[in-house]
């Protein structure tokens, strides 16, 4: 995988506006973050920064609570260190929230793709 993903990158994030593939990428998040409440959003434009707001909120929330989810969601979404580093570089935690959205996104399509229906 490209450790110079960005989530400005609109080629990905152009597929969460299909519906199918927006609820598998909300249910990977929650099952990822372990967090059962990320809400589904409106399929279109704005599904990513919805996504990435909701993961940000869980971030920041970790982050100041100094709990170990947020190390345990980083290995769980599949983001290796320098992917980190990097996105917390380029934009903090907004950034970083924005590359477990498309990670999953990611993970979704490989398996659709193995699947034979990407």
């Amino acid at each position: 995988m490209n450790g110079d993903l960005s989530t400005t990158s609109d080629g990905l994030r152009k597929r969460l506006d299909e519906a199918e593939v927006l609820l598998a990428v909300v249910l990977q998040l929650r099952k990822d973050l372990n967090e059962e409440d990320i809400p589904l959003p409106a399929v279109g434009e704005g599904a990513f920064e919805h996504l990435r707001a909701a993961v940000l909120q869980r971030l920041d929330s970790w982050q100041r609570t100094s709990s170990p989810a947020l190390s345990r969601a980083i290995n769980r979404v599949d983001l290796t260190e320098r992917m980190v580093d990097q996105a917390l570089e380029r934009g903090g935690l907004a950034e970083l929230a924005g590359s477990m959205v498309l990670r999953c996104l990611l993970k979704v399509l490989l398996r659709k793709r193995f699947a034979g229906s990407a």
